[in-house]
């Protein structure tokens, strides 16, 4: 049975001009390393060789798509669905979330 979890990146306090969000790190059984999805900005993805690069990897890749995008706010999501969608497949899911400045 496939499991989620919640890993906080850094427990501390969120400072001014600093945004938390939510990602996934999804692991195929036969593959390595991570894809890795911040499902409140769609279309905002990047994957890592291991737990560490997967998330400063995604960090890297939401500050360029806040930095970039012409309508850069965040968008709902269905997290439960999304997961049981990857579960389905056979994949581990585990959430996380990371900090980045604006």
């Amino acid at each position: 049975m496939m499991t989620t979890q919640l890993a906080v990146w850094n427990g501390s306090p969120v400072a001014a001009g600093v945004e938390e969000f939510e990602v996934l790190l999804v692991s195929e059984p036969l593959e390595p390393g991570y894809g890795v999805f911040c499902l409140a900005l769609p279309g905002c993805v990047s994957q890592g060789d291991d737990w560490d690069d997967a998330l400063a990897m995604i960090t890297e890749a939401i500050e360029g798509f806040l930095e970039f995008s012409s309508r850069p706010e965040r968008r709902p999501y269905d997290k439960d669905a999304v997961v049981r969608e990857w579960e389905a497949i056979g994949c581990t899911v585990t959430a996380a979330v990371v900090r980045v400045r604006r």
